[in-house]
């Protein structure tokens, strides 16, 4: 959504009002006292445009209920909400945040959540924090190409050199001109085959006919963007759709709220419905999730891929079978150690504490091109040098000839009978509507779309699968996070996020790593408001941020909605809860190690831990899972893979089982969860997949 005005979604004055008698509540009282209420309130509002639509519904309806429930309640006077005075708000207030009825304390950290997150967004509150990245951005993008010029120079330059796929054998007329697709097109429409390859946003859309190729691929991100570079290569017509925008790497800023609402679906505030709730990111951007993920780049364990052919049956997925497709992938995407100027003291932290407990470490190995250590990972990254598929795989299919389309929702995939022959999709337009519908016509349709995504187009199309799992077998590798407090300023936006992994505990099922979190959103998740929340932030320059990652043992499931929307359903269960209480007690003693004083914990009504004996202790304590706060970035598993048409969406490759020429090229292929972070695995399965679909051209494309 545009970020540039207001006018589409603006509160009603009466809740503008009752706003502006919450937000002093919620927030510290400089809020008031340096005029900051109007700003905050406007960031409120953007944000909350971006937000999914059950939430933000969900947002109004509880400002309408904290408004008129407040007439009933004990010692209001009979009062609304917005008449009370401030003492008796703030006792209102706090007896919704401390309710037992769900839907209140949901609404009371709701509130509270929207308005740190706009509130620390404010230039000059970030500034009282000591947050100043932009500085340290420009110093350390003007020293990587000081200090690795050439090198970054000549990587870019491969992602236009030709280097076909080994022992593949792509159709006699790939690269021929642009055909009809016969008997895919009626003799009335209009179809557009002229324009060259490129990428293209709806301002290029808002007129024309359909479009028609050999290969239209809906996704643009690990899965779909290394598809299509390896299908174009080939000589193949590719047309890649995008739902978000195309943004390019001199947009990325570090105004975290403002890039969540460009890059991430429903404002980055998806939730896997269940106990607890567990908050997911999609990225959704040309590039995809690798535009905002945090660039690790891991082959996935072999005891997992021995399984997956052991139990799974699938056909050639061995560690031997599957290394060249990994070297070819490390090769284009740049998978390296950091450079050590680009380790930052929130790392090095994690790491003494590592060493001081005995643990074992590793240094993380990233898809970077002498990453500058900006840590803005997550919301762009300003120098170019995370090689995600929008400065790598993209460029690549697009040298070779593939079409980039962004701002299209796809809204169905077309058949005729058990055959897919393309797509219908409609513009999106920059307020959130959709705009003109047009059809993609095409010999073989990939679903790119990821975990959630593909599952739910696939049920909008009517296709159905025989062994019941579309949608089904979701794992998502539940992460736990603590706020590690230190008497020396760590500053952790100077540095590379995550430059080590303590994999001490991974036969166990976890691992553990060091982020850097900005200070709305830490301010979001902290457990308190108003002026305790003030205080705890004077210290954000202090904090780590520091998680576990939980191999999951529990699955969930993806279903649509009557308007097709997906909606994820997973509950944690008593084994993985478990495992987050353990592994993040472990996290905490290990932070004490390395000279952590108070460590604040994801636990609701936890109290703050203030040493390594406090620590153990939280393993014999009971924690509800529901006071639990879960959150993810790996999806996984929705249309598995597997050998028995009975028992998975997919076969071995990608192909739909019951159904041609469709073909999957996501996460949502794992038959289980792999531990270890999934994007180079996706690309990895992608990349072996497009050469088996060249070398079986004429199943697939005949």
């Amino acid at each position: 959504m545009s970020d540039t005005t207001l006018s589409d979604y603006r509160h009603s004055r009466s809740t503008r009002a009752l706003l502006r008698k919450i937000v002093p509540i919620v927030l510290p009282p400089e809020v008031v006292e340096r005029d900051r209420m109007d700003a905050t309130i406007d960031h409120m509002e953007l944000s909350m445009r971006a937000l999914p639509t059950p939430v933000r519904l969900g947002l109004r309806a509880g400002l309408l209920a904290f408004e008129w429930m407040s007439v009933l309640w004990p010692g209001n006077g009979g009062w609304n909400a917005s008449q009370l005075d401030p003492k008796r708000l703030e006792r209102y207030y706090q007896s919704w945040w401390k309710s037992h009825f769900a839907l209140f304390t949901e609404f009371a950290k709701g509130v509270r959540q929207l308005a740190a997150l706009s509130y620390w967004e404010l230039d000059d509150v970030k500034a009282e924090v000591g947050y100043t990245p932009d500085p340290w951005i420009e110093l350390v993008k003007k020293r990587r190409m000081e200090l690795h010029g050439d090198e970054v120079r000549r990587h870019e330059a491969t992602h236009t050199q030709p280097e076909p796929l080994r022992g593949v054998t792509p159709p006699p007329w790939a690269g021929r001109a642009r055909r009809a697709i016969e008997g895919g097109v009626s003799s009335q429409a209009s179809v557009e085959r002229e324009r060259p390859a490129g990428i293209y946003t709806r301002d290029d859309l808002l007129t024309g006919g359909d479009l028609a190729c050999d290969v239209v691929i809906v996704g643009s991100g690990a899965g779909g963007a290394s598809m299509a570079a390896e299908l174009a290569e080939a000589g193949l017509d590719v047309i890649v759709l995008e739902e978000g925008g195309y943004n390019r790497t001199e947009e990325f800023t570090s105004n975290a709220t403002a890039m969540i609402r460009k890059m991430y679906r429903d404002g980055g505030a998806s939730a896997a419905l269940g106990t607890p709730p567990v908050f997911f990111q999609e990225g959704r951007t040309v590039g995809g999730s690798t535009v905002v993920n945090g660039a690790m780049a891991w082959r996935t364990p072999e005891p997992i891929l021995k399984k997956w052919q052991e139990e799974d049956h699938l056909d050639r997925i061995g560690p031997a079978e599957m290394a060249y497709f990994y070297e070819r992938v490390e090769k284009r995407i740049h998978v390296a150690y950091q450079d050590p100027e680009t380790i930052g003291r929130d790392n090095e932290l994690l790491r003494l504490g590592a060493e001081r407990q005995g643990w074992k470490y590793i240094p993380n190995t990233r898809n970077q091109n002498h990453c500058a250590g900006s840590n803005n990972c997550a919301f762009g990254c300003p120098t170019g040098a995370k090689q995600s598929a929008l400065v790598s795989w993209i460029p690549r299919a697009v040298h070779f000839g593939a079409r980039v389309y962004a701002n299209v929702r796809v809204t169905r995939i077309l058949h005729h009978r058990n055959t897919a022959t393309g797509v219908e999709a409609r513009i999106s337009n920059s307020n959130g509507s959709l705009g003109r519908t047009f059809r993609v016509h095409a010999r073989l349709v990939v679903s790119a779309a990821g975990a959630m995504q593909t599952p739910a187009l696939l049920m909008r199309s009517g296709f159905k699968s025989a062994s019941g799992m579309l949608g089904g077998n979701l794992s998502l590798h539940p992460n736990g996070k603590v706020f590690a407090v230190f008497d020396e300023d760590v500053r952790g936006w100077e540095g590379v996020h995550q430059a080590y992994q303590v994999r001490h505990f991974q036969d166990q099922g976890f691992l553990m790593a060091a982020v850097n979190v900005p200070p709305n959103v830490v301010a979001m998740t902290m457990p308190t408001y108003g002026k305790a929340l003030g205080e705890a932030m004077k210290d954000y320059a202090k904090i780590v941020t520091a998680g576990i990652l939980v191999e999951d043992t529990t699955v969930g499931r993806v279903r649509t909605a009557p308007n097709g929307q997906p909606y994820a359903f997973y509950n944690l269960n008593d084994a993985d809860a478990e495992q987050v209480k353990r592994g993040v007690a472990l996290l905490s003693e290990l932070l004490f190690a390395a000279g952590a004083r108070k460590i604040i914990l994801p636990f609701a009504g936890a109290k703050d831990l203030l040493s390594a004996d406090d620590a153990k202790k939280l393993l014999s304590m009971n924690i509800p899972k529901s006071h639990m706060e879960i959150v993810t970035v790996h999806l996984m598993g929705t249309a598995r893979m597997g050998s028995d048409p009975k028992r998975a969406v997919c076969d071995s490759y990608g192909h739909v089982y019951g159904f041609d020429r469709l073909v999957v090229s996501d996460g949502s292929l794992f038959p289980s969860p792999i531990g270890v972070n999934p994007a180079e695995t996706i690309q990895a399965l992608s990349v072996r997949n497009a050469a088996y679909i060249l070398d079986n051209h004429q199943r697939f494309l005949s």
